[in-house]
């Protein structure tokens, strides 16, 4: 089912069930995403057949629950497979600026979230996937993705990272892309401690900034994730934000780490007049976050990066809002309400 202008698509059934579903109503434009975003992320790397099974050899490396995601995908759109398969490959080194928060209004918690990057015109779209024996999900990003930074699953688990920059050298053995292991994380997870559970059993080949909330209990944690370890960081009042440096740390002038502690700094102001004086009293929770997030010194608005799309969300009351389209996303992108798709 196609909802919200195209934006919005609900399949359900197997891995290859659901990529076929989605191959077939993207057709030839699958083709054209993929080459858009394939030559703006890695203009460095030639298009070559090398580069193609490259891709396919590092696809064969994932679970096979993605695998067959992916070879749906290419036989529905009727593309080869280790062309679809370089879609995903390009985003092994993903290095980003976001900026989000985890804040207590009307006596929920609630999630801002900006996410910065790069071709804007390709984000701002949802996926509702019911994977058969699996936690059904919502995920945003680019149209017709099989993975995704940001989501929520029926047991209101949201989940969404930012990168970070990574500490040593990753571990031995297979590790999973984090924009894999999220997705894996909210089709297996239910709770915070199973989520804390599978950071522990899977490593991933680089370093993030989690932000979780189980809407089912309200509980929220931000975790500082390396490849094969993490933490979870205390928060100093009662709402957690987070940008692309790691506590404690002290980045130099202009530097796109340097940008993120401004983002954070400006986010913490915003965020304690908010809470402080009660603004949510004019505002719903929702529409005071959205200006939060549109905020100058938080929005990504000029060079190669801006805000390509932004979401706020309760997930104790299945209240979710998305930029479907629309750039710099959190200021000019529609902000639309998805509707919760299932009944609890």
């Amino acid at each position: 089912m196609i909802t919200h202008g195209g934006r919005v698509c609900q399949l359900a059934g197997t891995p290859f069930e659901i990529g076929v579903a989605m191959g077939r109503h993207l057709g030839p434009q699958l083709e054209r995403n993929i080459g858009r975003y394939v030559g703006g992320r890695a203009p460095h790397i030639p298009a070559t057949e090398e580069r193609r099974q490259a891709a396919l050899a590092w696809l064969r490396t994932l679970p096979e629950r993605y695998q067959q995601e992916f070879e749906g995908l290419a036989a529905g759109a009727g593309l080869p497979l280790e062309r679809v398969a370089e879609w995903p490959y390009v985003e092994v080194s993903l290095g980003n600026g976001c900026s989000s928060a985890l804040v207590p209004l009307e006596g929920q918690v609630w999630v801002a979230r900006n996410n910065d990057w790069i071709m804007p015109e390709l984000w701002g779209y949802a996926s509702i996937k019911e994977v058969r024996g699996r936690i059904p999900t919502i995920t945003f990003g680019m149209e017709g993705d099989v993975f995704a930074g940001t989501g929520i699953n029926r047991q209101r688990l949201w989940l969404h990272y930012h990168y970070l920059p990574a500490l040593g050298a990753p571990p031995a053995g297979s590790l999973l892309p984090c924009h894999v292991w999220l997705v894996e994380a909210l089709e297996t997870c239910s709770t915070l401690a199973e989520v804390e559970a599978l950071l522990a059993q899977v490593p991933r080949d680089g370093a993030m900034l989690l932000f979780a909330v189980d809407g089912k209990t309200n509980a929220r944690a931000l975790y500082e994730c390396d490849q094969a370890s993490h933490h979870a960081i205390e928060a100093n009042q009662s709402w957690l934000v987070g940008g692309n440096h790691r506590r404690g740390t002290v980045a130099p002038d202009d530097n796109y780490l340097f940008r993120s502690e401004r983002r954070c700094a400006r986010l913490q102001t915003l965020l304690s007049a908010l809470v402080a004086d009660a603004q949510c009293t004019q505002l719903s929770p929702a529409r005071a976050l959205r200006q939060v997030l549109a905020d100058d010194g938080i929005e990504a608005r000029a060079g190669d990066s801006v805000t390509v799309y932004a979401n706020v969300a309760c997930p104790a009351v299945g209240e979710i809002w998305y930029t479907s389209g629309g750039h710099p996303a959190a200021s000019v992108g529609r902000w639309e309400r998805l509707e919760w798709p299932w009944h609890d």
